[in-house]
């Protein structure tokens, strides 16, 4: 009889090569880092600070024109229990803030100086909180790239230890070629020795906003490994490079994009983030003297605004981004409420229902079974599972379920559950 021990052995081996690349090929992503639902950008030069709580502004702008939760709700489809719980949450932090050096400053020597000091002191002297804090230097492209980097970056670690480094990580805008992301990821890992910080501790996003970065998004991502956190849309100068006769957020070709940037994205375990709304809930009149019907058109136009941001959030959500990039803080609260909706509080209570069911499934032997009731029972097996533990992954990064009983039900790990100050 042949003996196949040899064999057997030789396999083995070959499958945790295998299965060791294949890790390799996975960005290996601290589970925080999926609390992404909106990137607030603000100008470096401004008062960036202001973004990190930006929330808070939002009752303030709501008041100014005379809207309610409750009329912002019915005009615009999102939950009103929600709108509440964010508009009076004591918690007014964003989940991302990128401190913004390079489309928000003008090309001159002064406004790149203003930007870098502004940015300084916004990481070494705000109280960040919870809110991520991404830095985007200028691209490739121009002059002040190396300085917007490496001027910002070991000025914020001035006076703290390695683990109290205050920048999450850098958005890199434009990129065209991977070579170019290598170039940019060896010089972040530079900037760690010398600040002693731990590899790959400064993470990486980038901007996916051409022709030729699209086409190249598999090896311009895979070039980024393992410091990777997301995967960025930028549909104004796509649309731009592609020769689009309109920035039209559902246009045919920027949602063949989306597919695209959601699916590599899944392929490396990290988020796809959406692109901005352009329409600024800002008013139409100005001034201390408004007439009855100037402040109507105001207010008319500004809930027109939240309900595009808000619609256009949904609309990623249901092609699979897990965020947007936000500009106002209005806009902010929108897009928030589209993610909190997305995973309601029902929808968490039945996915641990689900989960809990198909435990007890395994336990008795079966590898998949029917669970639910009714019209919504289906089949069930470690595909199922696996999605339904994704989705409360999520929740767990936003907030939404406790780590706790997260760790209980096995859908994260107890050092993710410290890691997330649990």
């Amino acid at each position: 009889m042949a003996n196949f021990d040899a064999l057997t052995q030789q396999a083995l081996q070959q499958r945790e090569t295998l299965l060791a690349q294949r890790s390799a090929a996975s960005a290996d992503m601290p589970l925080r880092f999926w609390n992404q639902q909106a990137h607030f950008t603000t100008p470096a030069s401004g008062s960036p600070e202001k973004a990190i709580t930006g929330l808070k502004a939002c009752r303030k702008i709501l008041k100014r024109f005379d809207i309610s939760a409750a009329e912002l709700a019915q005009f615009t489809g999102a939950d009103q229990a929600i709108l509440e719980d964010l508009i009076s949450n004591t918690n007014n932090h964003a989940p991302l803030v990128m401190v913004d050096a390079e489309d928000a400053v003008a090309l001159t020597e002064d406004s790149s100086a203003k930007a870098r000091e502004g940015a300084k002191r916004v990481f070494t002297e705000a109280q960040w909180g919870p809110t991520l804090a991404f830095f985007r230097p200028s691209g490739l492209g121009l002059d002040t790239c190396v300085g917007d980097l490496l001027e910002v970056l070991p000025a914020a670690a001035e006076g703290r230890a390695p683990a109290d480094y205050p920048i999450d990580g850098i958005i890199w805008p434009k990129p065209e070629h991977p070579e170019e992301i290598t170039w940019v990821c060896n010089l972040l890992s530079e900037v760690e020795t010398q600040l002693s910080l731990q590899p790959n501790q400064i993470k990486f996003q980038f901007l996916i906003e051409s022709g030729y970065a699209l086409n190249q998004l598999r090896e311009l991502a895979t070039a980024a490994i393992p410091r990777l956190t997301g995967l960025i849309w930028g549909i104004a100068d796509y649309s731009a490079d592609a020769n689009l006769p309109v920035i039209q957020n559902d246009h045919p070709v920027c949602d063949w994009a989306r597919y695209q940037l959601v699916n590599m994205a899944g392929a490396l375990n990290v988020p796809a983030i959406d692109s901005m709304t352009l329409n600024y809930p800002t008013p139409v009149h100005r001034g201390a003297d408004l007439t009855e019907q100037q402040q109507q058109e105001n207010k008319q136009k500004i809930l027109r605004a939240l309900k595009d941001v808000y619609d256009e959030a949904n609309h990623g959500i249901n092609l699979g981004m897990a965020g947007k990039w936000v500009g106002h803080p209005a806009q902010l609260l929108m897009v928030m409420a589209a993610y909190r909706n997305s995973i309601p509080q029902s929808q968490i209570d039945s996915d641990i229902e689900e989960i809990e069911a198909y435990n007890q499934s395994v336990a008795a032997g079966a590898g998949a079974t029917m669970i639910g009731a009714g019209k919504k029972e289906y089949m069930a097996d470690r595909a199922t599972d696996r999605h339904l533990r994704a989705r409360l992954r999520r929740a767990t990064a936003w907030g939404a379920l406790s780590a706790e009983k997260a760790l209980e039900l096995e859908v994260i790990t107890a050092q993710e559950k410290v890691e997330l100050g649990g």
